[in-house]
């Protein structure tokens, strides 16, 4: 399992910074893709991201990772069919001096059939080769700073985000480049 630990400097923070912990899921299809949601009212342009949320309180990080997959691709799996292939800890500090930690988990399952549907928050799932994968995190580190979400999550910049789901989809892409297809 990989760890990686993350200190940046942010403008704002964003939604995944208030929760201590919180998980993704690296799902293969069939086809060998990594399935990732579409979120069109959030996302800029082309940006998606990894599946996952939140882990509620009492649940471990698996148990968040299970119903996270049950929400937002309406599958079953069992707790052994996940496999956890990263950690990552974000060490946030805001330009007005706020500072944020937040955990990430990182889950990989390969699915054993194509059965699957978009769910929860989750406008649609596409799936993402290796190289698409690669292209979305070089995608998220050019987010620019000055490009910002105003909504129903609060007010960020992209840039900032970006600062943590570029290293986190570069780790996945590393990971899972390792695995047999």
């Amino acid at each position: 399992m990989k760890r990686l630990t993350l200190n940046i400097r942010i403008q704002e923070p964003f939604g995944n910074l208030y929760r201590k912990q919180h998980v993704l899921i690296a799902c293969r299809n069939t086809e060998g893709k990594i399935l990732v949601g579409k979120k069109p009212n959030f996302y800029p342009g082309k940006v998606t991201r990894l599946l996952g949320g939140g882990v509620h309180e009492g649940e471990n990080s698996r148990e968040a990772a299970l119903r996270e997959l049950q929400e937002e691709l309406n599958i079953h799996p069992q707790p052994d069919d996940l496999n956890l292939i990263g950690q990552v800890v974000v060490n946030a500090e805001t330009t007005d001096g706020r500072t944020f930690e937040s955990t990430t988990y990182i889950f990989f399952l390969r699915l054993k059939d194509n059965n699957y549907k978009a769910g929860d928050d989750v406008k649609g799932i596409m799936g993402l080769t290796l190289a698409e994968l690669d292209t979305l995190a070089e995608t998220y580190d050019n987010l620019k700073s000055d490009h910002w979400y105003e909504g129903e999550e609060g007010r960020h910049s992209w840039g900032d985000y970006g600062k943590i789901y570029g290293p986190i989809h570069h780790l996945v892409h590393d990971e899972v480049k390792k695995m047999n297809p």
